[in-house]
């Protein structure tokens, strides 16, 4: 059934009533936050040590909350920023290990474990959904293969240095909203994963750092 240009124009005009007054209030409070983004974003401790100007809105850097635990509590992991990017995320490196916050995977659901799907993948999108989902799956990464691909990047990033493993850093609250209880259960029988509640980042950082001085 064809939809009269009449019609159309009523259902563009409800849309604009519905959505433009949505729109109005979002932009307000974006307006009403951006003081208390700024000060956020200029007292953060990663700002303060790689100082980058402030634009509208910017979030802390993806590092900050890792850079800042270790930082303040003095923690022996060294921060390798090896770009000069600043929207880039550097290198946690303790003696061999790469430390990683960046939570690179997603959970499958129908297979029950954990991928990663590669930079190019993400941004390609065809008409049919499915078919893309499918394609997807097929290219995506196994947990080890994401680990060595990870560690290859590293060595190509800062010439000179190699790391021999890579644990992931991943909040429980992220873990639960992106992945269930079904995905928390899964990730929690990998290894090198270490799942922390909020504000204990630190308190896990150091507990594995410990465990690592314990084995050697």
């Amino acid at each position: 059934m064809k939809i009269k240009r009449s019609e159309k124009m009523i259902i563009f005009i409800f849309i604009i009533i519905i959505v433009l007054p949505i729109a109005l209030i979002y932009l307000l409070f974006k307006l009403l936050a951006t003081p208390f983004d700024y000060i956020k974003y200029k007292r953060s401790r990663y700002q303060q040590d790689f100082p980058h100007k402030y634009s509208w809105l910017s979030e802390p850097h993806f590092d900050n909350a890792a850079y800042t635990a270790i930082k303040e509590n003095n923690l022996p992991v060294e921060y390798i920023k090896w770009s000069e990017d600043y929207n880039l995320c550097g290198y946690f490196v303790y003696k061999d290990i790469l430390l990683d916050f960046t939570e690179p995977f997603f959970f499958d659901e129908e297979g029950k474990i954990f991928l990663q799907l590669p930079d190019e993948n993400k941004s390609e999108e065809t008409a049919d959904d499915e078919t893309s989902e499918e394609e997807n799956s097929d290219k995506s990464l196994t947990v080890e293969e994401t680990k060595e691909l990870i560690l290859d990047g590293f060595r190509n990033s800062v010439p000179g240095r190699e790391c021999q493993r890579i644990v992931f850093f991943y909040s429980r609250k992220d873990v639960e909203r992106d992945y269930k209880e079904e995905g928390l259960n899964a990730m929690r029988k990998l290894d090198d994963f270490i799942i922390y509640e909020k504000g204990e980042l630190a308190k896990v950082i150091k507990a594995f750092v410990d465990s690592v001085e314990d084995i050697q």
